[in-house]
């Protein structure tokens, strides 16, 4: 498969009008468009070009600043007070905002370049007991832990580590998907993983896929989108037709890296932006593309990235350059 052409006009169009797409699967009940964040991990930069004249450059970013993405919460002091400014700040433009809950103990276990010891299991469910109180009644969409359910399924916890996060999923599953107005997904990861997706079903059901909607695919990752639509149709049956799908297409409009730089999943480069976020996109069982992951944030240090979740304008640039050649 390759990229469609006429990429930038597509993008400014689907950008513009990503807030203002209907949900005709949410009812009455929900906004109907999706919110972007604008303090995100490109605005300083942004501001910074235009403040020095050079407004070309700093067009370019607020592209991706206009474009909803994941709001990521890792953790951080001040995770609470950001989930109150999304909510509130998505509140008043009639918005959903997407949030990422992403603290688990041990993560990302498997790819190491965004790993902490995190907290303890009694210090998690806290934690997700708080984040879920700070969203209250506000209509969102969670994605539940990104790689936290692949890094069992692929071998790289212990026994103890994994059945504890078994547990830590169930619970976050459970506390967040009680909530009156949120839309959860657990993370199920993508077909670069794994290429026949029937694997996944028990575990997804033992984590406790049921108290949500579905799951979430390709997060942070380069899966071409049709592929990611065939590989979780194919899953949704696999869990009996009763979940959905959300599929990251933050930075797939040029499909996977296969040079040589490793790993190829960590910032790498020749990659572009994606189809923009669309809720009830058409494709069945498809709930919607999101860009989960921030097309200006790093995957880590690697390729000439700094740390994990840090803004590297410089990539985003390039994604951005890229989609218009192809």
């Amino acid at each position: 498969m390759r990229p469609a052409r006429g990429w930038r006009t597509q993008v400014l169009a689907a950008a513009a009008a990503a807030a203002l797409l209907a949900v005709a699967a949410c009812g009455a009940r929900s906004p109907g468009r999706l919110y972007a964040d604008p303090d995100g991990p490109l605005a300083g930069a942004a501001a910074a070009l235009l403040a020095d004249g050079q407004r070309g450059a700093a067009a370019e970013l607020e592209q991706i600043i206009r474009t909803p993405s994941g709001i990521w919460l890792a953790g951080q002091p001040g995770d609470l007070n950001v989930v109150r400014q999304a909510t509130l700040g998505a509140a008043r433009a009639h918005a959903i905002p997407v949030l990422v809950v992403y603290n688990l103990p041990d993560r990302d276990a498997c790819g190491r370049l965004s790993a902490l010891g995190g907290p303890s299991e009694r210090g998690y469910e806290e934690w997700i007991g708080r984040v879920a109180a700070a969203i209250g009644a506000a209509d969102v969409m969670v994605v539940v832990e990104p790689d936290g359910l692949p890094d069992i399924v692929r071998g790289c916890l212990s026994p103890a580590q994994a059945a504890e996060r078994y547990r830590l999923l169930r619970y976050a599953m459970q506390r967040l998907g009680a909530l009156p107005r949120v839309r959860v997904y657990l993370d199920a990861g993508n077909p670069g993983m794994y290429a026949d997706p029937s694997r996944l079903a028990g575990p997804l059901e033992a984590a406790g896929i049921g108290h949500g909607r579905g799951f979430s695919a390709n997060v942070s990752n380069f899966q071409w989108t049709a592929d990611v639509v065939a590989w979780s149709q194919a899953l949704e049956r696999d869990l009996g037709g009763h979940a959905g799908a959300v599929i990251d297409t933050s930075r797939n409009g040029r499909g996977p890296y296969t040079g040589p730089d490793t790993p190829q999943w960590c910032n790498p480069p020749g990659r572009a932006l994606g189809p923009a976020p669309r809720l009830d996109p058409g494709p069945a069982g498809i709930d919607a593309y999101l860009w989960v992951k921030d097309p200006g944030a790093s995957d880590g240090p690697c390729n000439g990235g700094p740390a994990a979740g840090r803004g590297w304008p410089q990539y985003a640039q390039a994604l951005i350059r890229q989609g218009e050649d192809a």
